[in-house]
């Protein structure tokens, strides 16, 4: 018989709140009966856009991120607006932030922003058929820097830890689980054995 993991939620109240955020406090029992305050932190959603040129290579961005006190790698995105659907988000800001429309949109998957403290998710696509259509215009607030990168220099910059943000990393996940980058990767995509090779290698452990 499976457990059942939900917690029981007694109350719960909103401690602080602004456009962007809420801060929750929970009163919840435990499956085995104790009881807990929980904090939450609800934020708005968001979309990101793997943006991909003829050459198969990334539309990135260098921005500072004050949390991390640091300049990081991402992807061209933003958190969805009110009234909007997360692909009209991907649209509107790879246009705001890049000045680049796509001709074709793919949705890739969600990603869930650390569970454990945050209720909130981004949704990645795939786009393709670039277009400038426009010079950058992103909010006062942020001054992205984008850099072209290939699928093999992507992948070392994950070996070396110059690529840390979940957002980059689900994508390369996503478009693996796909073979996307058996289409643009060449010699950098990603090997899986086939289903040869590995009864081949279950033989030999017999041997």
């Amino acid at each position: 018989m499976s457990q059942n993991l939900a917690w029981r939620v007694i109350d719960e109240e909103v401690v602080y709140r602004d456009r962007w955020v809420e801060v929750l406090r929970a009163h919840v029992v435990l499956p085995g009966g104790r009881e807990y305050i929980y904090t939450t932190l609800k934020r708005v959603p968001g979309a990101a856009v793997v943006a991909v040129n003829a050459a198969g290579e990334w539309l990135l961005q260098r921005e500072y991120r004050h949390p991390l006190g640091r300049v990081i790698y991402q992807l061209p995105g933003g958190l969805v607006d009110p009234g909007e659907d997360p692909l009209t988000t991907a649209q509107r800001e790879l246009l705001e932030e890049t000045g680049y429309t796509a001709e074709t949109w793919q949705e890739l998957g969600i990603v869930q922003d650390n569970p454990g403290l945050i209720e909130g998710h981004t949704t990645l696509f795939l786009a393709k058929g670039l277009h400038k259509t426009q010079d950058p215009r992103p909010e006062w607030t942020e001054s992205p820097q984008p850099e072209w990168r290939s699928l093999e220099w992507i992948r070392g910059a994950i070996r070396r830890k110059e690529i840390e943000d979940r957002v980059i990393l689900a994508a390369v996940a996503f478009l693996w689980a796909q073979e996307e980058f058996c289409e643009h990767g060449g010699s950098t995509s990603p090997t899986r054995p086939s289903h040869k090779t590995v009864l081949s290698e279950e033989e030999e452990e017999r041997q």
